[in-house]
């Protein structure tokens, strides 16, 4: 056994890496207390934090991307409710069996990949419930293979069995009525569900909406809230952002929840581990009272590339701002800011 027993163990000595704004406190300490629960080769694949940068706790959310035949995939597969509470829903191991070796499954099909999305922040240390579960493909319109939006009725059934979800709880119209209705206008990418909140909910972000496109497409989901505000809200960041944006919408019997997620990139080819041009970006963002200036600045200082000489191996650190979030919800207008980090064994023995 090598000299970490956990990804806990690594963070533990790692801690300096993360801004005491973003994460501090009891924040750690729930980050901690799932992290010692996960192994060391979580390491293989990005983990990352969810911000919200207009709550001043310093407190995160974490995620972690599991690959189909991975490691971590079977460490999950292995795991049961009655023992590992909270660190996986009683049916995340049987879907990930199923999905991850039927190559007629929807995960096969699609290339994609699994990310588990742990609400840390409002709970006490420990004691959060099962993780979010979303489908995530990485593509443009000419990519090969199928594409989420292409099978709606699987779709659904795929996340009511990563839910633990009869049959039929999800209203698999409403899901149609927004593939059709972003047709031509972009892909939907990431679908997800996350069964420990109160409000049963399928979460779909489609990516690749033209800054011009967003009112019309929103009018066609015909979301409740001001098309207009989305579209003023993107105008103002226009140059620093990349300009199709994500759009992030939770689908529930009713139809499109009144909270919408505006998912934006930076830039470039480089955009992730840009410090000057998110720096650049945050300052925006506080002078139009959208977040909190402390948590904004500390994550336009993350992007970074450190070396970490830990107890068995030198290790290489990417930390990188994957985008933020505009959440809009009743009128106001909040951030998010979603940040991860890359390790990788660079070289073993003792320095």
């Amino acid at each position: 056994m090598g000299a970490y027993s956990s990804l806990g163990d690594l963070l533990e000595e790692m801690r300096v890496l993360l801004p005491d704004p973003l994460i501090d406190g009891s924040g750690w300490e729930r980050v901690q207390a799932l992290a010692k629960r996960l192994p060391f080769y979580a390491i293989d694949t990005r983990f990352g934090f969810e911000m919200d940068l207009c709550d001043p706790r310093p407190a995160a959310d974490f995620s972690v991307l599991l690959v189909p035949g991975s490691r971590l995939a079977a460490f999950y597969e292995r795991q049961a409710d009655e023992v590992a509470a909270g660190l996986a829903g009683p049916d995340l191991g049987r879907f990930l069996r199923k999905h991850g070796r039927d190559p007629h499954s929807l995960l096969s099909r699609t290339g994609a990949g699994v990310i588990l999305e742990y609400d840390l922040a409002a709970h006490p240390p420990g004691e959060h419930g099962s993780p979010g579960v979303f489908i995530v493909t990485s593509g443009t319109a000419d990519r090969q293979g199928a594409m989420l939006h292409d099978d709606p009725a699987a779709l659904v059934a795929a996340l009511e069995s990563a839910a633990g979800w009869e049959p039929g709880a999800v209203d698999a119209r409403q899901v149609e009525r927004v593939c059709a209705a972003v047709e031509g206008s972009g892909l939907v990418l990431q679908a997800g569900v996350m069964p420990s909140r109160a409000l049963r909910a399928v979460r779909l972000i489609v990516h690749g909406i033209g800054q011009a496109d967003i009112a019309g497409v929103l009018e066609r989901l015909r979301w409740c809230g001001d098309p207009s505000l989305a579209a003023s809200a993107l105008s103002d960041l226009e140059g620093l952002v990349r300009p199709r944006t994500g759009l992030s919408i939770d689908l529930t019997s009713q139809g499109v929840s009144p909270r919408l997620g505006l998912e934006l990139f930076r830039p470039g080819e480089l955009h992730r581990t840009d410090p000057v041009g998110w720096r650049t970006l945050m300052e925006r963002l506080i002078s139009k009272r959208w977040c909190l200036q402390a948590k904004a600045g500390a994550l336009g200082e993350w992007p970074r590339i450190e070396t970490f000489f830990g107890a068995d191996a030198v290790y290489r650190v990417r930390q990188v701002v994957n985008h933020i979030k505009l959440v809009i919800d009743g009128g106001a207008i909040g951030v998010k800011g979603y940040a991860a980090m890359d390790v990788q064994r660079t070289s073993s023995g003792k320095h």
